[in-house]
């Protein structure tokens, strides 16, 4: 078990771009002795998952492509954002949602309910909105690439607040992005209910789990969920 947890980490070692590295590099990243890499490095060799360049650095071999086409193949949105989605109302008791930016649109396209009376209930599945002054609309745009100070303040941020929401009147909303490979934007979580409920304590804790499942998600689409550990030890917030 430990060989193989090591050989996989040799594998991780060139996510993020780094896609030809040196055994010195190697070393660095993984932590681990470069005769435990030539050791491991030689079945990778074997089995085609390394592939060695004439100059004795390493690259990703050919046998590795088509885990994730099959990834690709077996893979659906909704079976990755539901629990998401699920685990974020039960520990908050708001309403989550997944928002995706469609042109000059945004659209729900997932949603899990408040079990409580009072909820925000005024929005479905599939319902679209024009990009606008909203908290969600802010959070796509500016992890889209969207240039200008209040796009810089929320990508430092990460998570945006509205106390009341612009769109829904008594609605404040909590907003986190997801991203997936490469740092690319995939969509938005969204927590949403009563302004009353609202609280500052209650809008650290929502913070708190936002985050916390937007790495997750993030992690699952194949993009780094560093962003997200960053901002939980901030806990901080653009607010609007």
């Amino acid at each position: 078990m430990a060989a193989l947890e090591r050989g996989l980490s040799i594998l991780d070692a060139f996510k993020d771009g780094k896609g030809i590295l040196s055994l010195a590099e190697l070393a660095a990243i993984t932590g681990f002795y470069k005769s435990t890499i030539l050791r491991l490095a030689a079945s990778l060799l074997k089995r085609g998952y390394l592939h060695r360049l004439d100059d004795g650095r390493y690259r990703l071999g050919a046998a590795v492509f088509p885990f994730g086409r099959l990834y690709q193949d077996a893979f659906n949105l909704r079976d990755a954002v539901v629990p998401v989605l699920n685990s974020l109302v039960a520990s908050t008791g708001e309403t989550a949602s997944f928002y995706v930016r469609d042109g000059d649109s945004e659209v729900c396209l997932h949603r899990a309910a408040s079990p409580r009376p009072v909820r925000d209930a005024g929005i479905e599945e599939g319902q679209r909105f024009a990009i606008d002054g909203s908290a969600c609309s802010l959070v796509l745009s500016a992890f889209s690439g969207q240039s200008g100070d209040q796009a810089e303040a929320l990508r430092r941020q990460v998570v945006a607040v509205a106390r009341p929401s612009r769109r829904i009147p008594g609605v404040a909303a909590v907003v986190c992005p997801v991203l997936a490979m490469a740092g690319q934007l995939s969509g938005a979580l969204l927590l949403s209910g009563p302004e009353s409920r609202f609280d500052d304590a209650a809008v650290a804790a929502m913070k708190r789990a936002i985050l916390e499942q937007a790495a997750i998600l993030t992690r699952t689409l194949g993009g780094d969920p560093g962003l997200f550990a960053a901002a939980v030890a901030a806990r901080d917030g653009c607010h609007f």
